[in-house]
């Protein structure tokens, strides 16, 4: 448990890290006050060790998209624009939740669905840089069609190996924290089994438009297009938390039973 002086040397390392996040368009304010909260949340319950894995994740996917985007032109409206709450909760927001627990339960159990969580988060967003970047064949992983490069439930070779470096790395960091390699193992194949349901739900799920005149299929409604497949309301900020909950019930599944 932190206590009150830990608390209060935190506040001017949050305050930072919202301004220089909202200054570099990483985050909007209000996802950076938010982000700043589940920073001083999770170490609450589950010690400040489980804050780097959440710091990996985002400053990966940051440098990532820094890195990656002179090439990169996606279909998602919010592509290399700065992450708003949504999509703060629809990717840390099952792991802020499941460290209120980290003490109170199996620690090993708990630490494992939270790191399985992030890795999830982690090898969607690499699978979505990468695969975009490198702008290879791209297939609809569903219908197995081929799709515009950065459209939802498709899925390409770099986007692929992308997402399991990205779930690897952030189980060697998981098990750098605490995690034992064997759950470390699981974190990777939830991580990497996440990104394949994310696109499958993208698939048959989410909304995806096609443009009058055209034959290319986006996940931006325009004026002029019409729903082509999936649900209207149902976006990728949905189908991310989606898989991110279905994967973390599954891995405590196993955990629990196995």
């Amino acid at each position: 448990m932190i206590t009150t002086l830990q608390i209060a040397c935190w506040m001017p390392f949050a305050a930072l890290f919202v301004w220089y996040t909202v200054r570099r368009r990483a985050l909007t304010i209000s996802a950076a006050l938010l982000a700043a909260g589940m920073g001083l949340w999770i170490p609450l319950w589950a010690g400040w060790i489980w804050l780097i894995p959440l710091f990996f994740f985002f400053i990966s996917s940051t440098i990532l998209g820094k890195i990656l985007k002179p090439m990169a032109e996606g279909t998602d409206a919010k592509h290399g624009k700065a992450r708003d709450v949504l999509q703060v909760i629809c990717n840390g927001g099952v792991y802020a939740f499941l460290s209120t627990w980290a003490q109170a339960a199996d620690s090993q159990n708990m630490t494992t669905m939270m790191a399985a969580s992030l890795a999830v988060s982690t090898a969607d967003t690499w699978a979505s840089e990468i695969g975009i970047y490198f702008r290879r064949p791209t297939f609809d992983v569903l219908r197995w069609k081929k799709v515009p490069v950065g459209v939802s439930g498709g899925v390409s070779g770099p986007g692929t190996l992308g997402a399991f470096l990205g779930a690897t790395s952030l189980s060697a960091v998981a098990c750098a924290c605490g995690l034992r390699l064997e759950n470390g193992i699981w974190v990777t194949f939830a991580g990497f089994f996440g990104m394949l349901l994310d696109s499958l739900l993208g698939a048959c799920a989410q909304a995806r438009y096609l443009r009058s005149g055209e034959d290319t299929i986006s996940d931006q409604a325009m004026p002029d297009s019409v729903l082509y497949s999936g649900i209207r309301w149902v976006n990728n900020d949905g189908v991310n938390l989606i898989s991110n909950v279905l994967v973390t019930a599954l891995v405590w599944f196993l955990l629990i039973y196995n």
